[in-house]
């Protein structure tokens, strides 16, 4: 473990400026798209220990990206006095294996883990798990670094590789061989998460099959789709296995689906070949939605697994999940197939929007992304630096 020269006059400071989850109360029957978003500026957030624990790494942050659940979680999982924010890009002060001070690295923390209240990225300053992080490369901007964070990376890996979800073999560095490529259908192929996943199957072998709006086509292919569907077609599931079939074997055993609304979750199961496969899916079904089949294996892919930490909501939640060395172990697998890739350029961020503003910036853009404003782009702003 080495620490930064500046450490003296960072632990001269005993807080740090954040965005923290408020008490404004959100009543029960509210939509997460109306009323006041339960976040706040707090100039008043303690500061990380120095050093940081073994393995992990002091980081100023430099830019942050906005993620749905920046918004989602606050409201509808609140814990008032936490930091909020997941995916980052920062310089290192002090360091741990594999990396030294000075270097940009991006990740993401998952800050709406109640044991843990502090692990945030719209904060001045972070420690962050050095075996989850990955070196920015130099031509890349801070809000490039942002944008590729850590949140979307990590579910894709969870979605492709875990048992419990798509279980795919190949993988970027022990790839299909042509002959044996196969499609996987992602559904919102032109989200974020929808590009990442797209870029890690190409690299790994298989022929993505992008769902998406006729206007968002172009950007699901620019990213690795061998072909494409639109979900507004009443026939998307067929258009599906047709865009299959125009690239190889249009047998689909395998869905991703980036969206998982009751239309997705359909589409999604009716694209499957009839003798069954898998699916995988970013939100918990609702029971209700018709379409599932006993042929098809499904499983529930959430990110933050992947901390190796356990996220407790109480017993009745949906989304509590116990600790899973599994999951943290595919996740630093996950970073040694990554890295290459974006070394020479084979991976890259979602397209970025910066927005400016600094901390007000962030609540507008966590705004936009809740009224639906954002379509393509990934919402990045640069944190304001201490002084």
């Amino acid at each position: 473990m080495t620490t930064s020269k500046s450490s003296p006059a960072y632990t001269a400071k005993t807080t740090q400026t954040a965005i923290v989850q408020s008490d404004v109360a959100v009543p029960e029957n509210t939509k997460a798209a109306t009323g006041p978003l339960p976040l706040t500026i707090s100039h008043a957030v303690p500061m990380p220990p120095l050093p940081p624990p073994p393995g992990h790494l002091l980081i100023r942050v430099l830019a942050a990206a906005l993620n749905p659940n920046d918004f989602k979680m606050p409201t509808y999982l609140p814990d008032p006095g936490a930091t909020a924010g997941c995916d980052y890009c920062g310089v290192v002060l002090a360091a741990a294996s594999p990396f030294k001070e000075g270097d940009r690295v991006c990740g993401s923390l998952f800050a709406y883990n109640r044991a843990r209240p502090r692990d945030g990225s719209f904060a001045q300053f972070a420690v962050v798990d050095a075996r989850l992080a990955l070196r920015v490369p130099a031509g890349w901007s801070d809000a490039q670094g942002a944008a590729m964070g850590g949140i979307g990376w990590t579910t894709a890996a969870l979605a492709l590789w875990g048992d419990s979800a798509l279980a795919l073999q190949g993988r970027p560095s022990r790839p299909l061989a042509e002959a044996e490529s196969e499609p996987v259908l992602v559904y919102g192929g032109a989200t974020a998460s929808g590009t990442m996943a797209s870029q890690l199957l190409k690299a790994s072998g298989y022929r993505p099959i992008a769902v998406a709006s006729p206007a968002s086509a172009a950007l699901a292919r620019q990213y690795g789709a061998a072909g494409t569907a639109s979900y507004q077609s009443a026939s998307v599931a067929e258009d599906a296995r047709q865009a299959a079939t125009a690239t190889g074997d249009g047998q689909i055993r395998h869905a991703l689906d980036c969206i998982t609304d009751a239309d997705s979750h359909a589409a999604c199961m009716g694209a499957i070949a009839r003798r069954g496969g898998r699916y995988a899916c970013l939100e918990v079904p609702d029971a209700s939605w018709p379409g599932a089949r006993k042929a098809v294996r499904a499983g529930v892919v959430m990110a933050y697994e992947c901390t190796g930490h356990a996220v407790d909501y109480g017993a009745e939640s949906a989304y509590t999940r116990a600790a899973s060395p599994e999951a943290y172990a595919l996740a630093v697998e996950a970073v040694a197939e990554l890295q290459p890739l974006i070394d020479d350029g084979r991976v890259v961020p979602h397209p970025v929007r910066e927005l400016r503003g600094g901390w007000e910036g962030i609540l507008k853009g966590l705004e936009m992304l809740r009224g639906g404003q954002v379509r393509g782009e990934k919402l990045v702003v640069r944190i304001p630096q201490a002084s």
